[in-house]
């Protein structure tokens, strides 16, 4: 029987071209202002979709709705080649959203921010309709977000819940919580040894940082997330006591970074590697689709800055660093 990998990974490949190669990408961060910027990106091949967003007196509210409906149809193509046991694992690579989204719903109501400017700061992928993330941006509190995300359905909405019915209230608390959930869940989805693999580079990247950010405070392995290869729960406390020293070396510039956000760059850098190692070498397993979806959520998350940066006339400098943290 042939592997179904192989004609959906041909697909996802074909999707890959389509993304907006570097040079392209260059020249849209190079341009002089807003209107020249989206001169330069109706030639890429986001053109499709930019619809209002090149008309005149449009703003940046255009051009986010063009970026999302872009978004949005590149993961609905993903999903509508994949059926059975592939199918099954690509939804468990789309939780990643369900995850960013979530976090996003927390942050924002637990600090008071606006619905607009909530949903403002969504991805519009993942599992949980987007109807549900923009009802669910109008809570009050985090105990009725929860309460929301969970009867929408989604692993996350209950692990939310999950959470906040076991006391769970800091952001930290809940922060650790959904991402002890998600690991629970998407290493219980993939099968694939490569994407497997890819994961506990992940978890250990973010089992570093979250050390790094309990420097300081006594430290308590409540927030350890398992399933890591290269960092083990003693690692973790020990690194969260001050201890820079780790057995993989290039985890070691996580943690030799000046600050959390340096760290926060570094560890982007390593995931984007692994991610292009798994593709090469999971020819007919998930790892190929791993890899299109971060490259897309790039594509669209630099193409909102370099908007915003051309928008309001951030200098070529400041545009860099904003894209250096991307």
């Amino acid at each position: 029987m042939n592997n179904p990998y192989g004609y959906i990974n041909g697909r996802v490949r074909m999707m890959r071209v389509a993304l907006v190669d570097a040079r392209a990408m260059d020249d849209v961060t190079n341009t002089l202002n807003y209107q020249e910027f989206l001169r330069q990106i109706s030639e890429t091949p986001l053109r499709e979709d930019l619809g209002e967003a090149t008309a005149q007196g449009a703003g940046l509210g255009q051009l986010d709705e063009a970026l999302s409906r872009n978004y949005l149809k590149s993961i609905s193509h993903l999903r509508s080649i994949a059926t059975g046991q592939p199918a099954r694992e690509i939804e468990a690579l789309l939780l990643r959203y369900d995850l960013q989204n979530v976090k996003t719903l927390v942050r924002g109501v637990q600090t008071g921010r606006s619905a607009d400017d909530i949903v403002a700061g969504l991805i519009p992928a993942g599992t949980l309709p987007w109807s549900a993330l923009q009802g669910a941006a109008q809570s009050a509190d985090v105990a009725s977000l929860a309460q929301t995300l969970s009867v929408a359905g989604g692993k996350i909405g209950q692990i939310l819940r999950a959470a906040v019915s076991g006391g769970a209230s800091s952001l930290l608390d809940l922060e650790v919580a959904l991402d002890q959930g998600y690991y629970r869940a998407v290493l219980s989805g993939v099968r694939g040894t490569n994407v497997r693999r890819y994961f506990t580079r992940e978890i250990d990247v973010r089992n570093l940082l979250i050390a790094r950010q309990l420097r300081g405070a006594a430290p308590n392995v409540r927030y350890f997330i398992p399933g890591g290869r290269d960092v083990s729960e003693a690692d973790f406390l020990r690194i969260a006591g001050g201890d820079n020293s780790v057995s993989a070396p290039d985890l070691g510039a996580v943690l030799e970074a000046p600050d959390l956000g340096s760290s926060e760059a570094i560890a982007r850098r390593l995931l984007d590697e692994a991610s292009r190692n798994v593709a090469m070498a999971d020819a007919l397993g998930p790892g190929v689709a791993l890899d299109y979806l971060r490259r897309k959520e790039q594509e669209i998350a630099r193409m909102r800055l370099i908007g915003r940066a051309k928008f309001y006339g951030l200098s070529k400098d400041e545009l860099q660093r904003e894209l250096e943290g991307a």
